[in-house]
């Protein structure tokens, strides 16, 4: 008891020196971060609502844009984990980007931080409802999907307001009970069945193509969404840095475990789907060939699987999308900072924040009544901010490298790219930014990247409105950091 309490006096005391008195209750230890980060990917829910649309888009040669984008994610997290562990404060990326340059390139940063994290758990709530409605019997048409949706978003706005503990716990369960045990097993049992005991095709299929009237790469480059999707959001575990234990050490481990897991278990359970596909090259709906596969009660088993990853998915995104809100309201970058920025004395989580982050997915879903491609631009959009995200705060690291203002790693486990930081870096920064042009160049994404243009320009407006001043003149922004 009394090391667990000197522990969080020392995660608390470096907190201060960030200039921020802790608030959150720091409760969640190396597992929880984990689970946190498992859950914000959801890769088990992710492959199964986006894979019909990469197969649709050229064919089972798709599989292998899944290792280049695994490779370029690594990378990613590998800069971002370093980040976590020299600085572990709620808003994550917002926080870096202020701190390696400043508050005004960090708003922009944040504000795409959003972008990625509300519509993520909004888009993985419009997937659990096209996975429960036809189960339940229920026509799947835009109404009842953002009916659906919409219920799934105030349920979990309720556990998350409930407390970290309990929402914690939750994604804990699933996380060990569904993405590890699980959705493991049934991939094992999709490749044992697909090469073995029922085998439908042999490992050259997995280069065959088909892209109809669209070009071989812009399709390749389309079919590609379903890997830069699901490959994010493990960066979820630092935006709880501050309602963690040893941050420094649990979080980064947290992160680079979960993307680890990922890629090779989604891998897999890409081949596994492809390789029993009984259709043709451009057929692949999931539940049709878990049918095909394990028989009805199979397939249903993991359906089951999907949406219970799916819920604890929109779970975890919510409460990372409301602790970055927390950390711009108190910073007061946003309207009515004075009340985003504060916690619940009760259950210590930032309440107001994540009423106001639900509200906008229930807005979000709102449009999508009268929204035949809502899904689409709703993933479309949260994939852009993520990878803006990842980009910028990439690029502040290299430029705060070259000048020389990068915080010094601190505690005798933390994270560090040593010498190979740099390469790292730029490989990084390059990866990312070819991610971004994938994501608008091809005009299949352009109603995606319009969407995230609006969501961009009410940035902009604000910022030159009202938030420049306030951070030319220090009424806003992130504090100094604090030596002694």
């Amino acid at each position: 008891m009394t090391e667990s309490i000197s522990r969080q006096m020392s995660d608390d005391e470096r907190l201060r020196r960030f200039g921020y008195e802790p608030k959150l209750d720091r409760s969640m230890g190396l597992w929880s971060s984990f689970a946190i980060s498992i859950s914000c990917m959801c890769v088990t829910a992710g492959v199964f609502t986006t894979y019909a649309y990469a197969m649709g888009k050229v064919g089972p040669v798709f599989v292998w844009t899944w290792v280049v984008v695994a490779i370029g994610q690594i990378l990613v997290g590998l800069v971002l984990a370093e980040l976590a562990s020299r600085m572990p404060i709620s808003g994550y990326a917002y926080q870096w980007a202020s701190r390696l340059t400043n508050s005004h390139y960090g708003w922009f940063v944040g504000w795409l931080g959003l972008m990625a994290f509300i519509p993520g758990f909004t888009g993985l709530n419009y997937g659990l409802a096209g996975i429960l409605l036809p189960k339940l019997g229920i026509e799947a048409s835009a109404v009842t999907l953002s009916v659906a949706a919409g219920i799934a978003t105030l349920t979990q706005l309720v556990i998350n307001v409930a407390g970290v503990r309990i929402a914690s716990r939750i994604n804990t369960t699933v996380a060990f009970a569904v993405e590890i045990t699980l959705s493991v097993l049934m991939t094992l049992i999709l490749l044992v069945v697909g090469f073995f005991t029922n085998k439908q095709h042999d490992l050259s299929y997995l280069t065959h193509h088909s892209s109809g009237s669209t070009s071989y790469l812009t399709a390749l480059m389309l079919s590609s969404l379903l890997a830069m999707w699901v490959l994010t959001g493990f960066e979820g575990a630092a935006d709880l840095a501050e309602e963690t234990k040893l941050p420094s050490s649990f979080v980064p481990k947290a992160v680079m475990r979960s993307l680890y897991f990922a890629v090779v278990v989604g891998f897999f359970m890409i081949v596994g789907l492809t390789i029993n596909n009984p259709g043709g090259l451009n057929d692949g709906d999931p539940a049709t060939i878990l049918e095909h596969a394990l028989g009805s009660f199979g397939g249903t088993v993991f359906e089951v699987i999907a949406m219970i990853a799916l819920y604890a998915g929109g779970l975890a995104n919510m409460a990372a999308a409301s602790r970055l809100m927390f950390s711009l309201g108190r910073d007061k970058m946003l309207p009515a900072s004075h009340l985003l920025g504060e916690v619940s004395p009760r259950t210590k989580v930032p309440a107001a924040t994540l009423v106001v982050v639900s509200v906008i997915s229930l807005l979000l879903v709102g449009v999508g009544m009268f929204s035949t491609d809502a899904m689409a631009r709703i993933v479309g959009m949260a994939a852009l901010g993520y990878y803006g995200v990842y980009a910028l705060t990439i690029l502040a690291v290299i430029l705060a490298a070259v000048g020389g203002r990068l915080p010094n790693a601190e505690g005798a486990d933390v994270f560090t790219l040593g010498a190979s930081a740099r390469v790292v870096r730029i490989a990084a920064l390059v990866w990312t930014v070819v991610v971004v042009a994938a994501l608008i160049i091809p005009a299949d994404n352009h109603p995606s990247a319009q969407t995230a243009g609006i969501f961009l320009l009410l940035a902009v407006v604000w910022y030159f409105a009202y938030l420049r001043g306030k951070l030319n003149t220090r009424q806003a922004g992130v504090p100094d950091h604090v030596t002694e």
